[in-house]
């Protein structure tokens, strides 16, 4: 029989931790929650980017914007480029990294597999500006190192990022060798947390290390899997400062993305009503990929 001491008393409640977060609450609701709010009320409006109506317009329309959106050929062509760029994005971020993962966490010297990681982590220090000049100089006609060899073989010079047929294998060729410094920490956390007495019962029972691989390391790492596959989505969806900086767009739509779209609408053409529809039409879309991703990789929490 369980005899509780009566002389116990109710913990008292501690506002000291509540207050502690208190700033970051108040930060995050002011530069987080207010924009996207006010994102999905100004949709609605012509708006000019002022809450003055005597110095801008400040006009309630409805669904306007998004029905212009959706009439707006360039808007259709810009997420068919996105696709283009999810698609691959999401098959390269899900194979590389996780097999360079498997081949730095199966090194048997420890300091070595360190290293690797050291390596691969490094270039994360480079600002993403400096390599989208970088690949943009390579990819240049006149003075590029593509072209240089080409021309060096006797065979003709090629614009990769003039070519409308070219320029988004070109623009996802920059990430090359698609290792990124941290979906490969990820992978390698995920492996780290498997059970090696797993790996060695396979072993034992006379499985190969590809058999290994397929039925152990990754059913197991699907959490990675999805994380992954979720920021990657969600990444691709949201840039277009690597479009803006080496094709803006260009040539004509063909590499035209709804964050450029979005960017020009505002800044450029001061629409920013219109513009704000379409970045809740990119949130919208994240929210229903995330979705879809979290019931495709669905997993029961472990009794």
């Amino acid at each position: 029989m369980i005899e509780f001491n009566k002389k116990s008393k109710l913990r008292k409640f501690n506002p000291a931790p509540y207050l502690m977060i208190l700033p970051v609450l108040v930060l995050l609701c002011i530069f987080a929650f207010y924009p996207i709010c006010l994102s999905v009320i100004k949709s609605f409006y012509r708006w000019s980017g002022t809450f003055d109506s005597n110095y801008g317009i400040n006009q309630f329309i409805g669904m306007k914007n998004y029905v212009d959106l959706f009439k707006d050929k360039v808007f259709l062509q810009s997420w068919l480029n996105t696709l283009f760029f999810v698609v691959s994005g999401a098959i390269i971020n899900l194979i590389f990294p996780f097999l360079c993962a498997l081949i730095v966490f199966s090194l048997k010297s420890e300091k070595l597999s360190y290293r690797w990681r050291v390596a691969f982590v490094v270039p994360m220090v480079v600002p993403s500006m400096v390599v989208f000049l970088l690949w943009q100089f390579i990819y240049d006609v006149d003075v590029g190192v593509i072209n240089n060899l080409l021309q060096g073989i006797g065979l003709q010079k090629v614009d990769l990022l003039g070519n409308p047929s070219a320029v988004k294998w070109a623009i996802r060729f920059m990430g090359f060798p698609w290792v990124g410094g941290t979906f490969l920490l990820v992978y390698i956390a995920g492996l780290s947390g498997i059970d090696n007495s797993l790996r060695e019962a396979a072993r034992i029972d006379g499985a190969s290390t590809l058999r290994t691989v397929f039925f152990i390391d990754v059913p197991l790492s699907a959490p990675q899997f999805k994380m992954v596959l979720t920021l990657s989505i969600i990444g691709e969806i949201q840039d277009f400062v690597k479009i803006q900086t080496v094709t803006e767009g260009g040539p004509g739509y063909s590499s035209y993305v709804p964050g450029l779209y979005m960017y020009q609408t505002a800044f450029a053409s001061n629409e920013y009503g219109k513009a704000c529809a379409i970045g809740v039409t990119m949130l919208i879309v994240m929210l229903v990929c995330s979705t879809l991703i979290g019931k495709l990789f669905k997993t029961e929490a472990a009794d």
